[in-house]
């Protein structure tokens, strides 16, 4: 079996932390080399990174277009933006959900299966029991690259994409 094809941008910025990182305050810097030409981008990118985060729009803090900090994707032009930059987010987002998912599972020493992510809080539904991003950020390192083989949402779970911000 070959490895996933990995969109442009992220195969030319594949490390995780470059993409996002979980704040103290209890939101989520999200970084994107996009910027807003006045199609909606950002807002797209963030109900990406969003849904795939099970957090809450305004937890996120985005960063976009500034290559000092964020990925260095190149041109904003044309459906380009979400086919390459937002499927880059799509993946990022999920790989570093299912990072936190299997420590999470870890930690509290139940199955994957066993947790839901809901705005950033993991834990066993129908019980007390959770940690969250923030909590794990420490011991949960993102300074990796990006393997694409983490399953984004299907699109029939989505409940942030596609609807209006």
């Amino acid at each position: 079996m070959s490895a996933p094809t990995l969109p442009l941008s992220l195969k030319n910025n594949p490390r995780l932390d470059r993409w996002l990182r979980f704040n103290a305050d209890r939101t989520v810097t999200v970084r994107s080399g996009k910027v807003e030409l006045g199609q909606g981008i950002v807002t797209a990118i963030a109900q990406i990174a969003a849904e795939e985060l099970d957090v809450s729009l305004d937890r996120l803090r985005l960063v976009a277009g500034d290559t000092s900090a964020s990925p260095d994707e190149w041109y904003t032009a044309g459906s380009q933006s979400i086919e390459v930059g937002g499927l880059a987010m799509r993946l990022v987002c999920a790989e570093v959900r299912l990072l936190f998912l299997q420590a999470a599972a870890l930690e509290l020493e139940v199955g994957i299966d066993e947790l839901q992510v809901s705005d950033g809080a993991i834990g066993i539904p129908g019980t007390d029991v959770r940690t969250s991003y923030w909590d794990l950020a420490p011991r949960v390192s993102l300074a990796r690259d990006a393997t694409g083989t983490a399953p984004p949402k299907p699109a029939e779970a989505h409940t942030v994409v596609g609807t209006s911000a």
